[in-house]
């Protein structure tokens, strides 16, 4: 459906004020991302939407707007050289109609903020509550050379040129740098088109490192966190992932890595093809078929089947806590919102079942843990204490 100038202003109005409350949903991002890659215009206007002065007086404005039912008032406030009512066109309209638009997502953010800031129960949380994983990430070269990822974007290109974004602008040349990292941050996720055409998706707190130029007979990469792989086939050049312990060789396939935590909890799981895992200290290995998952178990490279969706959920935008302790769950959640937890007293042996959304704002997610008798709070630097309600 295409929309209107008018329904664009309209509703990227609505977004920014959403983004400032946290609500915004990852199609909502998509079309803020696209409009602030329009112009420069568009981005000045964003900035803008962000400065506490400009917002009161936006409200302030639409206060006096709302009392008068006067338009006139509003004009003459944003523009200083009049203009004759017969000129009210559709078309002189939208600088007026743009002007109001953002006037209302000025006010809005305003108020939201004012009205948050009025209750004393909710002013810590709305200082300390956390928002879902951005699009963050830090590229660097063996040579010594330090980028930092566009957070409007969500995915680059690596080549023997550089690296560089979808629309074609560069990131950096690899110059002589004979090897690439690329690491996500707690709170961070990015999406990497490798030299060969394998694509990978990076959870957060997550490196990837990778060669400028692959070897001919092999194509190596090393992971440390959690990603999917979907393989380029090339069938005589393997592709080889190495972890702490584990080494994953495919052809051209479909399959994600997980080493966050110890040695005993790296999980390989394949989504499609045929992999082999290989245990290094050991030399253990075995080959995995869709639906199966490898894992150490009583410290044997086991293989077992297991739901692939709700292994994958994260890729598909959610969390999983079917059969995860109060720990795993709290671990994912500090990752995904770059936030450190302390507990405070015995925690409750308890599991957890269902999944929701990662586009939430935590304490929409923290809601878990009133089931279990457990309260929580920030302290004054942000950090997640949680604790037993007190009888």
């Amino acid at each position: 459906m295409n929309l209107t100038k008018e329904e664009i202003l309209i509703r990227i109005s609505a977004l920014i004020v959403q983004e400032m409350k946290g609500e915004q949903r990852a199609e909502d991002r998509l079309l803020l991302k696209n409009w602030l890659q329009e112009s420069d215009e568009n981005r000045a206007i964003y900035q803008r939407c962000f400065d506490k002065i400009m917002q009161k007086k936006a409200f302030q404005t639409l206060n006096e707007y709302e009392k008068n039912r006067d338009f006139e008032k509003i004009r003459t406030k944003l523009f200083t050289t009049p203009v004759p009512q017969h000129l009210f066109s559709l078309k002189r309209m939208l600088p007026f109609v743009a002007a109001a638009c953002m006037m209302i997502a000025l006010g809005g953010v305003w108020y939201y903020n004012q009205i948050n800031s009025s209750i004393p129960s909710q002013i810590q949380l709305s200082q300390m509550d956390k928002l879902p994983a951005q699009n963050r990430a830090t590229v660097t070269f063996s040579d010594g050379r330090q980028f930092q990822l566009n957070e409007h974007e969500g995915q680059v290109h690596m080549d023997k040129k550089g690296v560089h974004y979808d629309d074609g602008s560069a990131v950096a040349e690899t110059q002589s740098a004979q090897f690439a990292t690329i690491e996500t941050p707690r709170g961070g996720v990015y999406d990497v088109i490798l030299p060969d055409g394998t694509r990978v998706k990076l959870n957060a707190a997550t490196t990837l490192r990778y060669p400028t130029v692959f070897a001919t007979d092999k194509r190596e990469v090393r992971v440390d966190g959690e990603a999917y792989f979907e393989v380029a086939k090339r069938k005589n050049q393997p592709f080889i992932v190495e972890t702490k312990n584990q080494q994953v060789s495919v052809l051209g396939t479909h399959f994600n890595v997980n080493t966050y935590g110890n040695k005993s909890e790296m999980k390989t799981t394949l989504v499609e093809g045929k992999i082999r895992v290989k245990e290094l200290t050991t030399g253990k290995d075995l080959v995995l078929l869709p639906g199966y998952q490898s894992c150490v178990m009583e410290g044997k490279l086991v293989s077992r089947a297991v739901d692939v969706n709700q292994e994958m959920a994260w890729i598909h935008g959610r969390f999983n806590f079917d059969g995860k302790s109060l720990y795993e769950v709290m671990d994912e959640l500090s990752r995904w919102y770059n936030v450190d937890v302390e507990y405070r007293g015995e925690m409750p042996d308890v599991e957890f079942f269902g999944g929701t959304y990662r586009t939430s704002k935590l304490s929409t997610l923290l809601n878990i843990l009133k089931d279990q008798n457990l309260r929580y709070h920030f302290t004054a630097n942000g950090k997640l204490i949680i604790e037993q309600n007190k009888l």
